[in-house]
């Protein structure tokens, strides 16, 4: 058994199994990034028994989820079982091992995690440069390059040690999927930036680099085939295209075609989804698909669309057979709240349709 467990977190194929009937999986598959075709993301709720229910039982190829035990209220959840069970019911049922990814916020400091103090406030500390430029309550761009928020992010900080990092391949996430990897362009970082001497995009790709070398070699719970995936913010990719697919396995955008103008706490809210992303930020369907065109060979793309096909607009299901598919990108139809697995309706030859 330590030899299965072994293969399996260094993700590779594993022939555990001897054919005599003990219940071991002969030849468990890990799953990769090029293969996955059908992927989940839910980071709102997942510590709740509801969401367990949800997720154990499917079969899907990637699941992004909260990186929950970083939160101030839940740093005593059991983020290692849920994730193990969601696993071993994908080897018990397939003898696939899905990809688990850590969705964190890299480029901004949120109020609601363990390392943040109530005495904070922009520019104390120093490296605290600005409010979310979206309005989204209790997040603050920062000094990414600053070396307190890297040890926040990778290597350990004050006097507990823990990271972000740390915590997400300690419960045996995959990979990391990064959240506003884009504030190399937000203008109060582009004002920091200047005034220190520093290229905001280059010093965004030298602080992933050290996220997947940390991840990679140096953590005490090194996963040398721990995935990096940045969400979002794909002109960071013109910067430095060769260094840009040396240090990020691959991206996902957030509303190429679909948005929702509300709905951001409520799973029912009708405005979460169904709005197109061009009647909210003009222009934008058509900039992002330019950019994306020169990645396509490089790396996957995936998208995650806030359609739903309810009240006779099928908006979903055009982007599952139409949309992404023309476009070569990896789909996953949801709603703004990403409290639930959607199933309005299921992806397409999805099966078995199990949530």
């Amino acid at each position: 058994m330590a030899s299965f467990v072994l293969c399996l977190s260094l993700g590779i194929a594993c022939g555990a199994g001897n054919g005599d009937g003990d219940g071991a999986k002969d030849d468990v598959v890990k799953m990769t990034l090029n293969d996955v075709e059908y992927w989940a993301y839910n980071i709102q709720d997942v510590d709740t028994e509801r969401q367990r229910e949800e997720l154990v039982g499917t079969h899907f190829d990637m699941y992004v989820l909260e990186l929950v035990v970083t939160e101030n209220d839940n740093q005593d959840f059991d983020m290692a079982s849920l994730i193990q069970d969601i696993r071993d019911h994908n080897i018990d049922t397939r003898n696939m091992d899905p990809l688990i990814v850590a969705y964190i916020d890299i480029g901004q400091a949120e109020t609601w995690r363990w390392y943040y103090e109530d005495s904070w406030e922009i520019g104390d500390p120093e490296w605290i440069i600005g409010d979310d430029p979206d309005d989204w309550e209790g997040c603050y761009p920062v000094e990414y390059w600053d070396k307190d928020w890297k040890d926040i992010v990778i290597y350990g900080y004050s006097s507990d040690g823990r990271s972000m990092l740390e915590e997400s391949l300690a419960v045996g996430f995959d990979g990391i999927y990064m959240d506003w990897v884009g504030g190399f362009s937000d203008e109060d970082v582009v004002a920091k930036a200047d005034a220190d001497g520093i290229d905001p995009a280059i010093a965004m790709l030298d602080f992933i680099a050290e996220i997947r070398t940390y991840a990679r070699s140096e953590s005490p719970n090194a996963n040398p085939y721990y995935v990096v995936i940045a969400q979002n913010a794909p002109d960071l990719y013109d910067e430095d295209p060769a260094r840009y697919h040396q240090v990020i396995d691959a991206i996902a955008l957030e509303a190429i075609w679909y948005d929702g103008d509300g709905g951001f706490d409520e799973w029912d809210d009708t405005d979460g989804y169904n709005v197109l992303t061009n009647n909210i930020y003009e222009g934008y369907t058509e900039e992002v698909l330019g950019y994306l065109e020169p990645m396509k060979e490089h790396m996957p793309i995936f998208c995650v669309e806030y359609a739903q096909d309810v009240n006779g607009e099928d908006f979903a299901s055009e982007v599952y057979s139409e949309l992404a598919p023309d476009e070569g990108f990896v789909p996953y139809c949801t709603r703004r709240s990403l409290a639930r697995l959607s199933t309005t309706p299921y992806p397409p030859g999805y099966l078995p349709q199990d949530y």
